[in-house]
């Protein structure tokens, strides 16, 4: 039984004294006693019914879309089922041989001479079907470090296509090895792996050491994915050399040797920010509606024959996610329960952006009023930004007031609100209540010109005061629709989109944002430190949210990644770009790079925003506030880093003119 009379804890298939006795009885006699000797039943087809084979001939199972637990095929069975037609035509393209060479040779068919297993590896091989061989032994457990490196390669592997996974009987080692993948690569807990498996495949994962080697994979993984010591599950705070430490054992391939010196985050929301910055999201549709759950990895159950396993999920609020693939998330394919939610975002031209607004027919077509008056407001925000250089000082704050970007009540957005307040927007009725996101612009008073951030975020916080009053009278109805709705976000210019960028990056959350958004970036740090959440990070549209997590996340490093000792050398280097950062280890230094590149390529920005970006920089990187003592470390910070801005501001605008 899978579970304890008044509970739902996987427990082990065999006795303590039948564990033992499997210790200490030789192999041949065990096969004899077990499995049936040289009639061996998990090779024997006609022992299994055809639900029983997956792929007809060898007692196999689907426990996902993509992996295929077996037994082991033989020479024999492969050719008298034609096992190879049916790998290639199911899509199959890896399989994992967890047995050692020789083992249970006086079980079944022979052993093959060479290989030392029932068949000759290369006879899949030859078919272009990827051949592992992780030598485990019989009703033993591996180290946990070494299923480590064992699931790294499946999330490898996977990509090329189905994955099949055997050891003797597929049951054991087989079911350890699997459920560790899905501890890998969902969400899930480790006895919800072990029950779903057990689902699939009854009578997997057999004895006391494999359930505990799959609870203690699970423990093991806590630490290696916290990326947020502050955020469940917690963990000890570490710092960004120990860190690199944790996420070398958690990568592989391409992306571990890239990210060598450098924490994932960093380079992903820089580019999230880039992105956000030069390409125009115009339309994003909604392709599946679904109920607001967790995804999880199987398509269907079968309601009568898991009915427990799925209460169980439900009642322990179950988070999986599909593992780790190139590309969205998709649809289920059939008409069972939703499980993915997609959300497609597409970029349009001007051009297009009034073509789809003729298509779509709608009154006064307002997608076409807000293509036009984007066209129009081009010349006036680049004439804004052109007043702003690097080499001339900036012109008083009240003379850009009128200008389109720098205005907190004439953005696209905005003007577009009050068109569906009057009319009524057909683009805004909608199966389910729906967040808006807008354009942040820059709002500027006439007073005196100073530095302050406070004056900056001030506007912003009002303009966004503005802006929820006004969705929320837009998103008050609810209609409902049995056709996808379109939702048009805020249409800004190039120059537009890159000073909101900017402004994000400027900001302090934690003392100046709402609480919505500190709210967001908390949830954000508790879901990475789980599994899946980096693809849905993408999906992340919000610059203030995204900046938010990259700035909590050096934050709460152990040691900043920029010393006291590490200030004072920098004072007393010369004044070379290039090197001035040299001083620095390896891993600090790239990662102050690599988000200053991300603020350099937004080009030319207000100083003031420029400057308070400066500031935000500088408290992240050497975790000191500019206040009392710190002002010398913010004086003596802001010098090297605006020195190396300016430097890679002017590479990425060479490399735009080449």
């Amino acid at each position: 039984m899978d579970f304890v009379r008044g509970s739902s804890v996987p427990r082990a298939h065999y006795t303590m004294v039948g564990e033992a006795l499997r210790y200490v009885i030789p192999c041949h006699m065990q096969c004899s006693m077990g499995c049936g000797g040289q009639a061996c039943k998990y090779e024997d087809p006609s022992h299994w019914s055809e639900e029983q084979q997956a792929i007809r001939g060898i007692y196999s199972s689907w426990i996902t879309d993509d992996m295929l637990a077996m037994a082991r095929p033989s020479t024999e069975t492969i050719e008298k089922f034609n096992i190879i037609d049916q790998f290639l035509r199911c899509g199959l393209k890896t399989i994992i041989n967890l047995q050692c060479p020789g083992e249970h040779a006086s079980c079944g068919n022979p052993l093959d001479p060479d290989s030392g297993f029932t068949y000759r590896p290369e006879t899949f091989m030859e078919a272009g079907i990827y051949f592992y061989n992780f030598r485990w032994i019989d009703y033993g457990v591996a180290s946990l470090t070494s299923i480590l490196d064992m699931v790294k390669v499946m999330s490898f592997a996977i990509q090329e296509g189905k994955m099949a996974v055997h050891c003797h009987a597929g049951l054991g080692r087989t079911g350890v090895l699997l459920a560790c993948y899905l501890l890998f690569t969902t969400q899930m807990t480790a006895d919800q792996a072990i029950l779903l498996i057990r689902n699939k495949r009854p009578n997997s994962i057999q004895t006391r050491g494999q359930l505990q080697c799959v609870r203690q994979f699970a423990q093991f993984l806590v630490p290696l994915r916290n990326l947020f010591a502050n955020a469940e599950p917690r963990a000890p705070a570490v710092t960004l050399s120990q860190f690199l430490i944790r996420q070398k054992h958690i990568l592989h391939g391409l992306e571990a040797r890239q990210l060598r010196y450098m924490p994932k985050l960093v380079p992903l929301i820089s580019r999230l920010l880039l992105d956000i910055a030069e390409n125009r999201q115009v339309i994003e549709e909604d392709i599946v509606e679904v109920p607001d759950i967790t995804p999880v990895v199987e398509k269907t159950f079968n309601e009568n024959s898991i009915h427990s396993f799925n209460r169980e999920m439900l009642a322990n609020g179950m988070a999986m996610i599909k593992p780790r693939l190139p590309g969205l998330p998709k649809t289920n394919r059939d008409n069972s329960q939703p499980l993915y939610y997609v959300r497609k975002s597409l970029s349009y031209s001007d051009s297009d952006l009034r073509r789809l607004a003729e298509s779509l027919n709608l009154p006064d077509n307002p997608l076409c009023v807000l293509a036009s008056m984007q066209l129009s407001s081009m010349s006036n925000q680049l004439g804004a930004f052109s007043c702003v250089s690097q080499n001339s000082p900036a012109p008083p704050l009240g003379a850009c007031k009128g200008n389109p970007i720098y205005s907190s009540s004439s953005n696209l957005w905005e003007l577009k609100t009050l068109m569906d307040q009057t009319e009524g927007s057909p683009l805004l009725k909608n199966r389910r209540q729906s967040f808006l996101q807008r354009s942040r612009s820059l709002g500027v008073s006439d007073e005196q010109n100073t530095n302050s951030i406070a004056r900056i975020l001030s506007f912003w916080k009002k303009d966004r005061k503005k802006s929820t009053d006004q969705e929320e009278t837009v998103i008050t109805e609810k209609e409902h629709s049995e056709v996808p709705f379109i939702t048009v976000q805020s249409e800004l210019s190039l120059e537009s989109r890159r000073l909101l960028v900017a402004q994000s990056l400027a900001v302090d959350l934690e003392k100046d944002g709402e609480k919505q958004q500190t709210q967001k970036v908390a949830a954000w740090q508790a879901d990475l430190n789980r599994q899946g959440a980096w693809e849905r990070l993408c999906l992340e549209k919000d610059p203030f949210i995204l900046t938010g997590i990259l700035w909590s996340w050096l934050e709460q490093l152990r040691e900043p990644i920029i010393s006291a000792d590490d200030v004072h050398t920098l004072t007393e280097s010369h004044q070379d770009p290039q090197t001035i950062l040299s001083s620095l280890d390896r891993a600090s230094r790239e990662t102050v790079i690599c988000i200053l590149d991300c603020f350099a390529h937004l080009f030319t920005v207000p100083e003031e925003i420029e400057s308070a970006f400066l500031e935000r920089a500088t408290k992240a990187f050497t975790k000191v506030k500019n206040a009392d003592d710190g002002k010398s470390v913010h004086e003596v910070m802001k010098k090297v880093l605006k020195l190396v801005l300016d430097h890679l501001r002017l590479i990425a605008m060479n490399e735009v003119e080449v």
